[in-house]
């Protein structure tokens, strides 16, 4: 036994297995043989296994402490806590002085959750063994799971300390870092703890973790790949990726990635919650509330999925429920700056608002944020401010969450202006007439398009009242349609519209009305409220000629002044620098004063937001009777729907037609010099 015990623990499990079983073919009743084998088992995967054999030990001599520790720990990883525990506690009973026999009693008691025994049997594993590396590393776990993030790391880096090559405290230190916004610091320790163990994938998956954050996401994916190649039933690792490739804007691999962790792990409430945010994303939202609530019904106080849901009763129209969801969300981690931030879209702040008070108190300490979490942070306290009349405080707010935002994306002005003018140039008069005539037929879209915050969804949400329009929403289709032309020279919109004949325009028209179609089969119309649209509405028009555009106007500085104060979900990166949003505006000014000039009159609908907030019955008349539909009184009840809106303006629209918006530049006139200067004379100031 002696023998085999060196052969395995220097590594050469098969030859220990074959002199152990040669013992007990001789005495099957060798205790100490039986007990070996069981660890020899556990070590090739064979836990079950290791526990029989273990058990059988213990049948022949039951008063071993080491056989006990050991089949308890066996117990533990197999999940089966009130076993482990039992053997735990004999083991220390028949051996008070076994340092590791009260490290495992203690693991065991921390996965019950009673980490009060669980830490007092670490430090007196340690009293037995001073600098114990494993007591060591478990009390850091133990510090963590109880939020004492700071005493955690002090024990992880002990461990460390104690004993340099053994990779797993260096894997659990750089997850307490992430968790307190430091990836940085923690790259470095599971790129050591990788080099000591390749095959390691919870390095890899929290390698993967902290490039995400990084938001360097080809070295995230390679690293997660890499963590599912070692153990593909990993949950954390799908649910990672699935948020990467959402940020990606490529929900239907998200989706595919989360169902297949499903198939192997269906009790991850994690893999559940991921899967209500990307059906959220791809506008399923039955199906979403159904995701959400099978995480809920494996733990009522997750907050990926308290959160998750949250936000699409708020895109519903539910503020009552997601406000009662976010704050569910806050009492099961009171600091999570995400959900104080979806908080203030729900609600209108008073100056002695408790909210406004912990969001105050946690502006203390935004110099310890992730850059992401302070700005969400500064955009909530913007809108607080903004809420109780401080315009100065709220836009001080706004500046600095702009200004972190903007060191985040990549994004090129000139770039803009660029395609507005190629644009023009490509769609001139003389190319509208040579193809005009042509396209699909189908009268069911109808596009509203315009500035990102300028009463797009207010239009839509008037018209999706109708009970023969069905409201999209904000689709990717027209774009991806019009890159997807080949021109035979690998241009990308609108460079390859010039390679267009009539029968691609059939084609084109006829591939996007398909995609339209399906996501309504029944809906007589359907709107496309795409704001960036504006830059398509000359292949619009000539791809589908049947179709209805309404270009959706506001006066300039409350536009820009509406997209700037607003931390948007994905894109309009102009929003985030004052002189870059007024360019941007120039932009989108001179294209559509481009089409106004080449296309024909009525092949588009302008409303004016001023006027539908003012005259909201005689403007939604008009826009009827161009759309060629009858007047429903529902229109003007837009705000009692209960469809889902998931853009910015989800909740203005959740309120009857009000005049508030309108020239709320001036209460923050002094800041918007840059914005004024690069307007010119676009800009309205009286």
């Amino acid at each position: 036994v002696e023998i085999a015990s060196r052969l395995q623990s220097g590594g050469r499990l098969q030859e220990a297995e074959m002199l152990l079983r040669r013992i007990l073919a001789v005495r099957p009743d060798c205790a100490p043989a039986l007990h070996l084998l069981g660890v020899i088992a556990h070590q090739a995967g064979r836990t079950e296994l290791g526990v029989q054999l273990i058990g059988q030990a213990i049948a022949h001599d039951d008063g071993q402490a080491l056989f006990h520790a050991n089949l308890g720990e066996m117990y533990r990883l197999l999940g089966r806590l009130e076993e482990a525990t039992a053997h735990g506690e004999k083991a220390v009973a028949f051996d008070p002085g076994m340092a590791n026999a009260h490290c495992n009693l203690g693991i065991a008691l921390f996965d019950r959750g009673d980490f009060d025994r669980a830490e007092a049997c670490q430090k007196r594993a340690l009293a037995l063994v001073p600098g114990l590396p494993k007591a060591l590393n478990n009390l850091g776990s133990i510090m963590r799971e109880q939020k004492e993030l700071d005493t955690a790391i002090s024990w992880y880096e002990k461990a460390i300390v104690a004993s340099p090559y053994d990779p797993e405290p260096l894997n659990n230190l750089s997850v307490v870092l992430l968790e307190k916004d430091r990836p940085a610091d923690g790259i470095p320790l599971l790129k050591k703890a990788l080099a000591l163990k390749p095959d390691y994938p919870e390095a890899h998956c929290n390698l993967g973790c902290c490039f995400r954050q990084e938001e360097k996401f080809g070295p995230a994916l390679s690293h997660l790949a890499s963590a599912l190649a070692h153990r593909p039933d990993y949950p954390e690792a799908r649910v990672t990726i699935a948020g990467i490739r959402l940020e990606q804007e490529k929900p239907e691999e998200a989706e595919t990635v989360v169902r297949q962790g499903l198939e192997t792990s269906p009790e991850s409430k994690e893999l559940w919650a991921m899967l209500g945010n990307v059906l959220n994303e791809r506008g399923f939202g039955a199906e979403a509330a159904q995701a959400y609530d099978q995480a809920l019904q494996r733990d009522s106080a997750f907050v990926m999925a308290l959160n998750g849901r949250g936000a699409m009763e708020l895109e519903r129209g539910n503020l009552t429920e997601a406000e009662g969801l976010l704050r569910r969300s806050l009492a099961a981690e009171p600091e999570k700056v995400e959900t104080l931030f979806h908080l203030s879209l729900v609600k209108k702040f008073a100056t002695d608002d408790p909210d406004l008070r912990t969001l105050r108190d946690r502006a203390a300490e935004i110099g310890e944020l992730s850059e992401k979490k302070a700005m969400q942070l500064h955009f909530a306290l913007g809108k607080a401010l903004d809420d109780i009349g401080d315009a100065e405080g709220a836009f001080k707010h706004y500046l600095e969450g702009c200004r972190m935002k903007r060191t985040r994306i990549s994004y090129d002005a000139a770039q803009t202006s660029e395609i507005g003018e190629a644009v023009r140039q490509t769609f001139d008069r003389a190319f509208i007439r040579k193809l005009e005539g042509a396209g699909d037929r189908s009268p069911r879209p109808i596009f509203i398009l315009g500035m990102p915050r300028s009463g797009t969804t207010l239009t839509e949400q008037i018209l999706a009242s109708h009970p023969k329009v069905h409201g999209a929403g904000e689709l990717r289709d027209l774009m991806t349609v019009a890159n997807g032309f080949d021109d035979g020279l690998a241009n990308s919109y609108p460079q390859n519209m010039r390679a267009l004949t009539r029968d691609d325009l059939t084609a084109l028209g006829g591939d996007y009305a398909n995609r339209l179609g399906a996501r309504a089969p029944e809906a007589e119309r359907i709107t496309d409220k795409m704001p960036a649209n504006f830059f398509l509405i000359g292949l619009i028009y000539l791809m589908l000629p049947k179709a209805k555009i309404v270009h959706v106007q506001r006066r300039p500085l409350d536009t820009c002044l509406s997209n700037f104060t607003r931390l948007f979900g994905h894109n309009q990166f102009q929003s985030y620098d004052l002189r870059e949003l007024g360019l941007y505006y120039r932009d989108y000014a001179e294209v559509m004063a481009h089409w106004r000039e080449v296309l024909p009159k009525g092949a588009l609908h302008e409303v004016k937001y001023e006027t539908l907030v003012t005259e909201p019955k005689a403007e939604t008349r008009r826009l009827l009777a161009y759309l060629e539909l009858p007047w429903d009184d529902g229109c003007l009840s837009f705000h009692e729907s209960k469809r889902q809106v998931r853009t910015a303006s989800m909740t203005q629209v959740r309120q009857p037609i009000h005049r508030g918006s309108v020239g709320r530049w001036r209460r923050h006139e002094k800041f918007l010099g840059p914005l004024v200067e690069a307007l010119g004379d676009l800009a309205d100031v009286e």
